[in-house]
């Protein structure tokens, strides 16, 4: 009796085991079928909530602020500063910022400017042809020079030639806070002050132009006004030629120019009479910058 219950049953048992064996396989392949759908590129799962696409933009956009980064500013140029702008002439108050960069005239005048930080040697020319040609000059002083050469100082003063500060040590300005400011102001004024010479006040030639509004605000608090140029001969260069710096001017040359020149070079000393009289031939008349006021 059991044998035959046995063998009736049989294949039913036999399908129930295979039917089993089937759902476990088939619940075995539908798990692989899900993973595999869930990788990203580079075997990486997407974050709930996110496709792999999604993820892969979002990894892309991190990792590119994560290596970006600034490039450190060029150091081989020289300070830039804004550009200078022409002022009317008129009486300059006291922490009013100020900047002349032309004589304020449509009439044909020039206003020929040296400043003076080292080597005094060509000094004497200069001032012996601006002597013989009746030509006054302004000119722009460091207090190391004054110290450094009070005779040529003085022959500056007696030659009756506007000076005007250069600071202290020619440093840059824009580098300097506003005490060290100041005190590259006082020390060149008791400097001057103590050879006889007038106040240097207002006229301020800012050390290799360099300023900004900051540096022109403290000026001003100070009593000074910025005299830039015009027309730069770059005659402090050495291998820069007489007949170069003339040229320069004569190109550049327009009313009301400011000339900017250097006491230490053999050049312009050499070039002054010339360019002086090619000056006058061309209608111009020369000014001093003692005429700006605060």
């Amino acid at each position: 009796m059991l044998h035959r219950l046995t063998a009736n049953r049989l294949p039913g048992l036999l399908l129930t085991l295979l039917s089993i064996v089937l759902v476990i396989l088939l619940s075995g392949c539908g798990g692989l079928l899900d993973r595999s759908s869930g990788d990203t590129e580079g075997g990486r799962v997407a974050e709930p909530g996110t496709t792999a696409g999604e993820q892969v933009a979002e990894d892309t956009s991190t990792s590119v602020q994560a290596t970006t980064t600034t490039a450190p500013p060029d150091t081989t140029e020289p300070p830039t500063t804004a550009a200078p702008t022409t002022v009317p002439s008129r009486d300059l108050v006291a922490g009013e910022p100020r900047e002349y960069v032309t004589v304020p005239t449509e009439s044909p005048v020039v206003a020929l400017t040296f400043d003076a930080a080292y080597d005094p040697a060509p000094l004497f020319q200069i001032l012996a042809t601006l002597k013989s040609t009746g030509v006054p000059a302004t000119f722009f002083l460091t207090g190391e020079f004054v110290e450094d050469f009070p005779e040529a100082t003085r022959s500056i003063i007696d030659a009756g030639h506007p000076i005007g500060s250069h600071s202290y040590s020619h440093p840059d300005f824009t580098e300097l806070d506003s005490s060290a400011i100041r005190d590259q102001l006082r020390r060149t004024e008791e400097l001057l002050a103590s050879l006889g010479a007038a106040d240097p006040r207002p006229l301020f030639r800012p050390p290799f132009g360099a300023r900004n509004a900051r540096v022109l605000q403290e000026l001003a608090n100070q009593g000074y006004v910025s005299v830039y140029w015009t027309i730069d001969t770059l005659d402090w260069k050495p291998e820069r030629t007489p007949s170069q710096i003339r040229q320069t001017v004569l190109d550049k040359l327009q009313p009301g120019a400011i000339v900017l020149m250097h006491v230490g070079s053999r050049q312009t000393a050499e070039i002054l009479s010339r360019l002086i009289t090619d000056l006058k031939a061309e209608g111009y008349s020369f000014v001093a910058l003692s005429e700006i006021k605060r």
